[in-house]
């Protein structure tokens, strides 16, 4: 497939600075890079800034219970043919920081970490539709502290697990059109386990199933210096749960629904070697009930930033506002929360 302009520079800013969207989502696992011609590098990190607080139900505030967190994430391109293409993915797809120093829920944490690598190869079938495939190697590993379950604490141990992703695209080339769907399949990691109750630990194994997703991704031309593109993701977090062995009510964490998450934004090519681009997303608040682990339910966001070109590099930065969904049940009201994302990327031509 031929490279489309400064679309891929554009598109870039829309997860530039990814902040959680549904269940414990971090990144969009998106493998757009494989859509780049020639060989190149990129690499980029990302700082999340949420303010989530809510009342707990003594009617008593929580406090700010979201601290910040940092996201890495890079990829290598090449072609091994004029037809084939191999990329190279890392980022960290899903994560959980919670930490409660006020009200009911003082002492209740969690810390929950992954890291993931994606193979995938392409085919271009023609020069209009490319057919891509690869494997994923993921690992977890999470702590968690509720107080209330008679002072239950768990450490679940590194665990980790195989998956696939398998897509096709269309595009032309002409007006800087590409439609790409990508199908990520579920992970499974068996992970050791330590909880405890206040006294002695108990030993244990419990099995964690990352969701299947579905990509929807597209771009258009408008003119030769506008771009639009965008998003639908749609995850399948009914199906996730983390239930630990021992801890009182089966699962720790779970969802009741699947998300889709909608993102769209225009690029604009400002000179030769700037261009910007504003972006929008939005999650649908399903009014589900909260829990201390996971109090908003939704979103809408804005972001804008800047790509710069020099020579053989594009640097990338860019800034989301992210308003977060109201929830409110037995657990307590957790309202009129945000957060701010800001980040950086490189691709670096070789």
């Amino acid at each position: 497939m031929k490279k489309l302009g400064f679309a891929a520079g554009a598109a870039l800013l829309a997860s530039a600075a990814m902040v959680q969207a549904g269940g414990i989502e971090r990144t969009s696992q998106s493998v757009d890079i494989i859509f780049e011609t020639g060989t190149l590098v990129k690499f980029g990190t990302s700082y999340a800034m949420p303010s989530v607080s809510g009342i707990d139900p003594t009617a008593t505030a929580t406090g700010i219970m979201s601290p910040n967190y940092v996201s890495f994430s890079g990829g290598y391109k090449t072609d091994l043919s004029d037809k084939i293409g191999l990329a190279i993915i890392f980022d960290q797809p899903y994560g959980s920081l919670a930490k409660y120093t006020a009200g009911l829920y003082t002492g209740t944490a969690a810390d929950l970490k992954s890291s993931a690598i994606t193979v995938v190869g392409s085919y271009d079938v023609s020069d209009r539709f490319m057919v891509y495939g690869g494997a994923t190697y993921q690992t977890m590993q999470a702590t968690a502290a509720v107080p209330l379950a008679g002072g239950y604490t768990i450490t679940a141990d590194a665990g980790s697990g195989f998956g696939y992703v398998a897509g096709a695209a269309y595009q032309i080339p002409d007006i800087a059109l590409r439609v790409a769907l990508t199908y990520r399949s579920t992970v499974s990691s068996t992970h050791t386990t330590a909880e405890a109750f206040g006294g002695p630990s108990i030993p244990g194994s419990m099995t964690v199933t990352t969701p299947q997703s579905v990509n929807l991704e597209f771009q258009t031309g408008v003119n030769p210096k506008t771009l639009v593109f965008g998003s639908i993701r749609w995850v399948n977090w009914s199906a996730f749960d983390i239930t630990p062995p021992t801890f009182p009510g089966g699962a720790l964490v779970s969802y009741t629904s699947d998300r889709v998450t909608y993102n769209l934004g225009v690029g604009r090519k400002l000179s030769d070697t700037l261009s910007a681009a504003v972006t929008m997303g939005y999650e649908k608040n399903l009014h589900g009930a909260p829990s201390p682990l996971a109090p908003t339910d939704g979103f809408f966001s804005l972001g804008a930033g800047l790509t710069y070109t020099m020579g053989n590099t594009k640097i990338s930065g860019g800034a989301k506002y992210i308003w977060l969904g109201d929830t409110a049940g037995a657990a307590g009201t957790f309202a009129n929360n945000s957060a701010i994302g800001i980040g950086i990327n490189f691709s670096i031509a070789m």
